[in-house]
Order: C-alpha cells, then sequence, then structure tokens
C-alpha cells in the first residue's frame, strides 16, 4: 500500500466516523452504559453536533478536491517524488 491510498483511505474512514458520530449525536448523545463509558455532550462549550458535522464536511472536501485533482483511479496511484 502506497502513502497516497492510505492516505485516501483515512480521509474516507474519518468522514465515515465523523458522520457516525453526527448521528450519535443528534438521537441524544446522552447515554448510561453501566460501565465508565458515560456520554453527556452538555458540558461542552462548542455544540458537538455541529463540530462532528464540520469534521466531516471538511474530510469529504478534502476526498473531493483529489477526486477532481488526479480523478478517482489518481485515489490508488502513487505520488510523484517531491522536487527540490
Amino acid at each position: 500500500m502506497n502513502s497516497n491510498l492510505f492516505h485516501n483511505i483515512a480521509n474516507v474512514l474519518t468522514a465515515i466516523l465523523a458522520v457516525l458520530v453526527a448521528v450519535l449525536l443528534f438521537t441524544g448523545c446522552t447515554g448510561d452504559f453501566t460501565t465508565q463509558l458515560i456520554v453527556d455532550c452538555s458540558g461542552s462549550s462548542i455544540d458537538a453536533k455541529w463540530l462532528s458535522i464540520a469534521i466531516g464536511i471538511i474530510s469529504a472536501l478534502k476526498l473531493g478536491l483529489n477526486v477532481l485533482r488526479d480523478g478517482v483511479g489518481g485515489l490508488t496511484k502513487p505520488q510523484p517524488p517531491v522536487e527540490k
């Protein structure tokens, strides 16, 4: 696996995780899991819903720009060497 492929897989996973967090937050973001894993989200000065949406949008934009720049096939091609 080359670094460009890994970079783009990471972009996709970041976007998916951000969307999943947003879904959890929109469905209440409370929780009482009877262990030490408790989610509340009320103590944050920034609304976590909008923060996770912003992360998802930024990740999707980054991936979209990569597709526009290199095409879908370019997402898995090794990057050329950096010119000095």
